[in-house]
């Protein structure tokens, strides 16, 4: 079940696809272009974000993702992958995520980033791609450079919440692998990005590198590791004014 959130985009050819990312970013992938061995994938794009003209789909985007905030914004992702990203995203809200708004909207914020961020070369870093039958090039594996300062505070906000099991911490139980009790905020992103060759549910692999810096050299090129703002379990998020449950956060036990 975990599989959908997983997601949202992304052997006979493959390459390496190395992106050249300027301080203000652009796009590494754009809409689907077809199937892989788990699931439909990306289409490597190596330009300018697009305009979101749809309202509804604007609309849609603004309620999961509040920092795409402009009336029609521009964005690496196209109508369909927002409708994807949106229903992908009900899962964990549903199997308990939901219950702390401040968790949700920073586990949110993570697939957001990936999938619309019209900055994506700045902390997106193509590794792999495979060619369909149209001769379209599609990404099968990327690297994610992330702050590991917001990994920190991701995992923090969410590590006690509760999931359909009460007392038990459901990203321990349910959203880590084989570690479980063992889960640690490096070891829950290799999770939600390896696909089931690796273990995981990902449609294509995902590695999450973490970096104290905020500025990265990567074969001549600089990236800056994605580090959106973080919401503590304690306090409210831009989704909700209510903050999570003491159940669900200690540090909400002593407001």
């Amino acid at each position: 079940m975990f599989y959908r959130i997983c997601f949202v985009l992304l052997t006979c050819f493959s390459s390496s696809v190395w992106v050249n990312a300027e301080q203000d970013g652009h796009c590494v992938m754009y809409d689907q272009c077809g199937r892989g061995r788990y699931g439909h994938l990306n289409c490597y794009y190596n330009g300018s974000a697009q305009q979101l003209n749809d309202e509804e789909t604007v609309k849609m985007l603004r309620e999961l993702c509040p920092e795409f905030h402009d009336d029609k914004p521009f964005t690496c992702c196209t109508k369909s992958q927002v409708e994807k990203l949106v229903k992908d995203l009900k899962l964990p809200r549903r199997l308990g995520f939901g219950n702390c708004p401040s968790c949700v909207r920073n586990f949110q914020k993570n697939f957001c980033q990936l999938t619309c961020s019209p900055y994506q070369s700045r902390f997106l870093r193509v590794t792999k791609t495979i060619m369909n039958d149209d001769g379209e090039a599609m990404v099968e594996e990327l690297e994610y450079l992330m702050s590991f300062k917001y990994a920190q505070e991701l995992f923090t906000s969410c590590e006690n919440v509760e999931g359909i099991f009460p007392g038990k911490s459901l990203l321990k139980e349910m959203f880590c692998g084989k570690w479980e009790k063992d889960c640690s905020p490096q070891r829950w992103l290799d999770f939600m990005g390896s696909t089931p060759e690796n273990s995981g549910f990902a449609p294509f692999q995902i590695n999450y590198v973490l970096h104290n810096e905020t500025e990265v050299q990567i074969d001549g090129h600089l990236f800056f590791p994605m580090n959106e703002k973080t919401t503590k379990c304690s306090e409210p998020s831009e989704l909700q004014e209510e903050i999570c449950q003491c159940k669900d956060c200690p540090d909400a036990c002593t407001l």
